[in-house]
């Protein structure tokens, strides 16, 4: 009678043995290895700035950064966390109705800097898209009232703005040193909001909404123009926009590599890559 319990005793250890080898737990190496690496595109024309980024996105991150040029983009962008966008120069259409697709379809556009700016106004769709309007732009080197004209204007110091400090993107590990006192309606004295000084930066004014209350809006800048002593209080420099299933977030700052050397942009972007809405 013990042979016969000790016989079903092994029977049964060499039938539990199998199960686990046929379905192994984790191994310790996968227990203790850390969460999968992200991946970012970047679809720029500009490196050295996107270097930077993609160095900070890493370090801070954990988040791997493939940085392509228009005719380098690959055809599938459905395994990136979220596509950054940083084109200064022309945005050809395959690149625009490839960003739009991807966005709508549910992906994450993170717009930068001059992603919006005066030369992508040639665009057939871009515009709509992000939902905003740029007037007059052949004046767009000359000194502007505000709510007048497009303007630009660069190596000039700007002071950001945090209009949204319980957001993620503008609060979630942002260090902001100081304070600025800020208004879009001249007849309010404003309030004060966290904030920080960009210097030899590029500054764009009169940028305006067209989508009515879609957008979040997230930063704000001001900036006072030396030529005409006009101060611009404007509440355009970061916001994010709902696109079919996806999101757009745009983020003014970035014109240098310098810039992207400052603590609070570089986690602004970083935020806006891992945000969850």
């Amino acid at each position: 009678m013990q042979t016969s319990w000790l016989l079903i005793g092994c029977l049964w250890l060499v039938i539990m043995t199998g199960a686990d080898t046929a379905n192994p737990g984790p191994r310790a190496s996968q227990t203790d290895a850390g969460p999968a690496q992200s991946k970012v595109l970047v679809v720029m024309d500009e490196r050295p700035q996107m270097e930077v980024l993609a160095g900070y996105l890493r370090d801070k991150g954990n988040i791997e950064s493939a940085i392509v040029d228009q005719k380098t983009m690959p055809e599938d962008w459905s395994g990136f966390q979220a596509v950054i966008g940083y084109i200064h120069g022309r945005l050809d259409e395959k690149t625009e109705l490839k960003i739009i697709d991807y966005t709508r379809g549910g992906g994450r556009f993170v717009c930068l800097h001059h992603m919006i700016s005066s030369g992508k106004s040639k665009n057939r769709y871009y515009f709509d898209f992000l939902g905003i309007r740029m007037d007059g732009i052949d004046l767009a080197r000359q000194p502007a009232e505000p709510g007048g004209h497009y303007a630009w204007r660069e190596g000039i110091e700007q002071t950001v703005v945090n209009l949204n400090p319980s957001h993620y993107v503008t609060g979630h590990e942002v260090q902001w040193p100081g304070k600025a006192r800020f208004s879009t309606d001249s007849a309010s004295s404003g309030s004060d909001c966290p904030a920080f000084a960009l210097e030899d930066s590029e500054v764009y004014m009169n940028v305006k909404f067209t989508d009515g209350r879609d957008k979040t809006i997230l930063l704000g800048f001001k900036y006072l123009d030396d030529r005409n002593k006009v101060l611009f209080q404007q509440a355009t420099s970061g916001w994010i926009k709902p696109s079919g299933k996806g999101w757009i977030i745009y983020i003014q700052a970035g014109h240098s590599a310098h810039e992207y050397q400052h603590p609070a942009v570089a986690r602004m972007v970083l935020n806006a890559v891992t945000w969850k809405p």
